[in-house]
This record gives C-alpha cells, structure tokens and sequence, in this order.
C-alpha cells in the first residue's frame, strides 16, 4: 500500500475515463479513481501501484488547516525546486535590487502556478509596454491573456473576471501595466473576496504602497517609474526560465514603447513599439496576444503598418507645430500646441503620440549637435493635457508627475485626475476646462524654473 499527499494539478480525460496528475511540489504522480476530484484538490490517497501509475484504493479531499499545511509543504517544496536566481538578469541597479525581493516573489508565484495547474488569467494593457510583458509571460506561464484599453479595473470588470474563472482550479488573476491606481481597489478587493488571488505588475503612481500583490517601483521612489511594467514582467519571465536574450529584446520594445531610458532601445525597438501601439489602438477591447504575434512575425505586413504608422503621426505633428506657441521662462523653453481637430477619440495616432512626436522634434532642432536645452512640450485637446519633458528639464527639478500632482490639488474642481512619469505625464480635465489647466502649468513650470518669469515669443 502506497500513500501519497500533494495538490491535483492536472485532470485528463481518456476512453470515458478520468485520470488524475498529484504533486507534492517535488515529483508528480499519476494515479487512477472513480470518485471526481476536482483540479487544484488537497488530497491524500492510498492504493497500490499498477501499470501507468497509482490505483486509488481511498482518497481523502482534505480541508481546513489539513488542506493549508498540505499545500504549505508542497509550496515550499516548489521553491526549492525552482531554483530562482538571486539577482535579477537584465539590470542591476539599486531601483531594480531594492524592488528583487518583490520580483522574485511574483516569479516564485508563477512558478507555482504552472507546477499546481492554476487557472491564470492574464489582464494586459493595450499599448506596447503592456503587450511586450505578456508576451514575456505567456512564454513562460500557461494562461489566458486578454487586451485591457482602461488603465483602472473596475468593479464592472472585476465581476466578469469572477465570472469567467471563479469557479476553476485555484484561480490567479494577473493585471499588467495597470491596477496599482486607487481607482482599482474596489475591483482587487472582490477578487481577493471571490478567493481569486492577484498579482500586479505596474508602474504607475498609487497611494497603497503596502499591497503585497502590487509590484511597483514606485512603492520606491515617487520617480521611479521608469521602469516599466513590461520591463519588470520580463525580469520575472526571465526569473522564471525565458532565455535572457530574448527577454531583453521585449525589455527594450517595452522601454521604447514608453520612451525610457533605463535600457538602450535602437530604431527597431522603437519602431516594434510604435507597430504594437497602431495595432492596439485599433483592437477592441478583449483582444488575446495571437493577433500581434501574427504581424510581427510577417515583414511585409509589418514593414507596411510601420511606415503607415510613422506617416500618421508626422503629419499630425506637423499640424501642431504649425499652431504652437513658445514661451521662455529663464533658462526653460516651453512649447504649448492644441491638438483639437488633429486628434480623433480611439483612432490613430493618439494625442500622447503627437505629442511625443512634436517633443522630439523640438529636442533635437534645439541640441543642434549641442548641449541639450531645457524644453517642456505640451499638447491639449479639450480634455486632455500631455506633458513632456527633457532630461534638462528635470534637472532644474521639474517632473511631469509632480506637475499633474500639483494640478490635481489647485484645480480640483477641474480635473478627474492626473499622473506619469518624471518626463512624462496627463492630466484629464473636465470638458472645458483644458485650457485653464495648460495656463496653470505653465505657470508652475516658469515658477520652478525661474521663479516665475516669462516672455511670450
């Protein structure tokens, strides 16, 4: 007589029949019973041995504390086996070592998941950022992935997600380049209600720092997050087995996608980015990942939607220049444009692209093969402002997110809310009202910069 302790992490159905896959975290075990044992089941059997594994004599579905120290010693047996690094693969700087423990962890998580059969389902954000960290995940973890257009999770979408996967096999929900802001919290708190487990992966600001699911290097550093969420799903993937080289080739698309600099992206990074972003921009919402492994893998195709892309977006930046305003504030120059009539609501190219575009432009006409000058770029549409900065820029101590910060607290009654990076950043303003928010920020750009003198060009 044999017995055997561990979690139900695969059920295969064979001639009528049902045969069942027990780990202990350790070794995995075939055995064979009429009784149904649902998929992610503690269980204890006894039986004999026979050709093509155990013939279950009795099993015991176990509960309670027997069920969480069961699953505790088959965790702990997965950790040891999984034999993660000790230092993160990509880049080791001291953002990214203070933030491994967390990374590690979330590796640590995924490994689990794929050794227990865990139902997992993938939440990425629809630009390229998101789309390069799924893609990094989904190589090294089984699960379904789906495209998410809305940087907040809902309690509307938190409830389908419940729908869909709530009854599976100890499900796990991954959110992807967004979930860590406030607005997510009511939708994470029915998960965690539903028994559903979640992991965040982000790099966007959020206030609840001490969310253990939440991985952010802005739990860090208010400036941090430079390092991307699809940067930092690739240093768990690669964590988690992914071949260190094509990691950091999604690393660096992730990078350019968001205009980082933590990496060394080239042209094609930025011209892979710019390909994902056209492309998500014209998916639904619900999109899986099939559809741009599909492009990118056919040159033609994506050659053509490269140029296609690029095309859109230069001729809608030269229309913003064409009705820009400049404005000196001492030593900064800043460079203010509405994109009304340019930009059309879900089509291509979105106002952040123009934006970037015209910012890009005007940084490298004003370094002139020289030193870098201190330069503010910003793009409005009737709700929303797009703010970009240079390094220049930052180091006379301006940050976008600072800035959106700052309006979020003098125009409260004016703006539904605002954020970013450190050279990048929005705020959303209510209909009407963007104007009146540019004429702030420029006001406390000029003040941070020179003490609040200006010129009109």
């Amino acid at each position: 007589m044999i017995v055997l302790e561990g979690v139900v992490s695969r059920v295969r159905f064979f001639r009528g029949k049902r045969d069942y896959v027990l780990t202990d975290g350790k070794i995995e075990h075939q055995f064979f019973t009429d009784e149904p044992v649902p998929q992610g089941a503690c269980v204890v059997i006894e039986g004999e041995m026979a050709v093509g594994g155990v013939r279950t004599a009795k099993i015991d579905v176990l509960g309670g504390e027997r069920e969480e120290r069961a699953l505790a010693k088959v965790k702990a047996n997965v950790a040891a086996a999984a034999n993660l690094p000790d230092a993160p693969a990509l880049l080791r700087d001291g953002v990214v070592q203070s933030l491994w423990p967390a990374l590690k962890n979330g590796a640590l998580e995924i490994a689990l998941a794929k050794k227990l059969g865990r139902s997992v389902m993938l939440r990425f954000h629809g630009d390229a950022d998101g789309i390069c960290g799924a893609f990094a995940l989904t190589s090294v973890l089984p699960c379904k992935a789906f495209q998410q257009n809305s940087a907040i999770y809902s309690v509307k979408e938190a409830l389908r997600d419940i729908a869909a996967i709530g009854q599976e096999s100890r499900p796990l929900v991954i959110l992807l380049d967004f979930g860590s802001a406030d607005g997510c919290a009511e939708g994470l708190e029915l998960l965690r209600a539903a028994g559903i487990d979640c992991i965040v992966i982000d790099h966007h600001p959020y206030s609840r720092k001490g969310d253990a699911r939440i991985i952010n290097p802005f739990s860090l550093d208010d400036n941090a997050s430079k390092y991307t969420a699809g940067y930092l799903a690739c240093e768990v993937a690669a964590a988690c087995g992914l071949e260190k080289e094509r990691a950091l080739a999604l690393a660096r698309t992730a990078c350019a996608g968001d205009k980082s600099d933590i990496l060394q992206s080239g042209p094609e990074d930025m011209k892979k980015a710019m390909v994902l972003d056209f492309l998500a921009s014209h998916v639904s919402f619900g999109n899986n990942l099939d559809f741009y492994k599909k492009v990118m893998e056919k040159d033609e195709l994506f050659s053509s939607i490269a140029q296609q892309a690029d095309d859109s977006i230069r001729d809608a930046a030269a229309k913003a220049m064409s009705r820009m305003k400049k404005t000196d504030a001492g030593p900064l120059s800043i460079a203010v444009f509405s994109l009304e009539g340019i930009v059309v609501k879900g089509e291509w190219p979105p106002s952040s692209k123009i934006t970037t575009r015209v910012f890009d432009t005007l940084n490298g006409a004003a370094a002139g093969g020289g030193a870098e000058k201190p330069l503010f770029c910003i793009g409005y549409t009737e709700r929303s402002v797009i703010m970009r900065l240079n390094g220049s820029a930052v180091s006379l101590g301006l940050s976008a997110n600072d800035l959106a910060g700052r309006i979020r607290k003098s125009m409260a009654d004016f703006v539904e809310g605002g954020g970013g990076h450190v050279k990048a950043g929005a705020v959303r303003a209510r209909e009407g009202f963007a104007r009146e928010v540019v004429n702030e920020l420029i006001r406390d750009a000029s003040i941070i910069a020179a003490g609040g003198s200006g010129k009109e060009q």
